[in-house]
């Protein structure tokens, strides 16, 4: 867009949100000089239009031609940063389940490094397959190891035209055990240290807080970063129903006031009435949900007595 339209884009965001954040969600791109003048200019406008509003920038970026400059731009204008890091798990030997990354790592590897150098504060974006959810903390003990202390996970769906999914999408099963394996270990090491808001968000819920989060809010209404993603996964579906009616299934569920009928780019699966309303990965969120309640309503007394959640890891094995 030339700077008109640019102008023109920057205010209307800007105007038309009712509340004190206002989120650009960019996509992914190639960190180019180009670029860096685009977003300088993008901030010189953000600035101009704020009307006292706090400014978030979120950016997917591939770090390929990440540098120096790049870093003290995002550390200046506190870009909120997100790396997309793939995962393979593969058979290295008949007796051992060893994880194996992609040869393009490398560059994950030193861009994360460099994110680090500047103490820039950075998400991993991983997604989650039918493959490496068959060893989840191998995923989470390299996504650690790798300096991750904010871990997306997104699951993968992808419908097939003539029917049915592709065979390397995550069952909901799969999903339940991915979620539930890696929880167990975070619980134990790392809350209040690594911050996964696929489980914080549950927490939340579960104290009747507000959640941002598109998988559990009332209402389909996330404007994060990785909403991108989650529509490229799924992008030839087309779900249009509302989350705000409810299946009688989800009304009989226990934990329906935890995912409000989960997220409604996911609700594709038929319910057990035949409507196609009910989400794809009910099962696994139900087996989740169910699973960390115990945790839950320890963390929430804690919580509840001015504790910080955190402490529930005293109390466990």
């Amino acid at each position: 867009m030339d700077d008109t339209e640019l102008q023109l884009f920057i205010r209307q965001e800007i105007d038309t949100r009712g509340t004190h954040d206002v989120i650009f969600s960019w996509q992914d791109c190639e960190l180019t000089p180009e670029r860096l003048i685009f977003f300088k200019s993008v901030i010189e406008l953000q600035k101009k239009f704020s009307q006292d509003k706090k400014i978030i920038n979120t950016l997917p970026i591939n770090g390929t031609l990440l540098d120096d400059s790049w870093c003290e731009f995002f550390k200046e204008n506190q870009f909120l940063i997100s790396v997309e890091v793939d995962v393979d798990i593969q058979p290295v030997d008949k007796l051992h389940n060893e994880i194996s990354v992609k040869s393009t790592n490398h560059i994950v590897e030193k861009t994360v490094r460099l994110l680090q150098q500047h103490d820039l504060e950075f998400q991993t974006v991983t997604v989650i397959d039918a493959i490496n959810s068959q060893q989840p903390l191998q995923v989470y003990h390299y996504l650690r190891n790798l300096g991750s202390r904010h871990m997306l996970f997104i699951p993968f769906l992808k419908p097939l035209e003539r029917g049915g999914f592709e065979a390397q999408s995550l069952s909901p099963t799969a999903l339940g055990i991915f979620l539930k394996t890696i929880f167990y270990t975070w619980i134990r090491l790392d809350i209040g240290t690594i911050k996964i808001p696929f489980f914080e968000h549950t927490f939340a819920a579960w104290c009747g807080l507000f959640v941002p989060n598109c998988v559990y809010a009332p209402s389909d209404d996330s404007n994060q970063a990785t909403a991108t993603a989650m529509q490229e996964i799924i992008a030839n579906q087309r779900v249009e129903q509302s989350q705000t009616t409810r299946l009688e299934e989800c009304t009989r569920c226990k934990v329906e006031f935890a995912c409000h009928g989960g997220c409604a780019r996911e609700s594709i699966a038929l319910s057990q009435c035949a409507d196609p309303q009910l989400n794809y990965f009910c099962e696994g969120y139900k087996a989740f949900f169910t699973y960390v309640e115990p945790y839950m309503l320890m963390m929430r007394a804690l919580w509840e007595q001015s504790y910080a959640p955190s402490d529930i890891r005293q109390y466990l094995a």
